[in-house]
């Protein structure tokens, strides 16, 4: 066996081995992917009399996530956002299952105009994002 092959099969041989899959219940796991859907982390949809604002994508990574505040328009973000718990009991912990708070909030019809969102992950760090009707207005 030639010494280069030698050497290669040695190192990767010796070499540790690659961590298990994450698990995407720590800040340090869904921080990047929160982070870099920030402008979309509602989305509002008008129903009869009603704006519907959906927290789906925040909800669906929620396990590193210690808590959600919010306000509509010129508003504080200090309305709280329910979320459950982070499912451990399952291989995918950001399942949601009956029972669980469903990622809603309602208000008149075409009164939301921005949504500000307050984020505290389990480690403390905060994020912050203003979300204007327009970016996540659906159809």
């Amino acid at each position: 066996m030639p010494l280069r092959s030698l050497v290669t099969l040695t190192l990767l041989a010796t070499a540790p081995l690659t961590a298990q899959a994450e698990n995407f219940t720590t800040a340090a796991e869904v921080r990047p992917i929160l982070e870099s859907i920030k402008d979309q982390w509602i989305a509002i949809r008008v129903e009869g009399d009603e704006d519907y604002v959906f927290f789906t994508p925040i909800v669906s990574w929620r396990c590193g996530v210690q808590a959600v505040q919010f306000g509509f328009n010129d508003e504080d973000p200090t309305r709280e956002l329910e979320m459950a718990a982070c499912h451990t009991e399952f291989s995918n912990p950001n399942v949601m299952v009956d029972g669980d708070p469903i990622p809603l909030v309602t208000a008149p019809a075409n009164s939301v105009q921005s949504v500000t969102i307050r984020m505290m992950y389990d480690d403390g760090s905060l994020s912050e994002s203003v979300i204007t009707r327009k970016q996540v207005l659906i159809p």
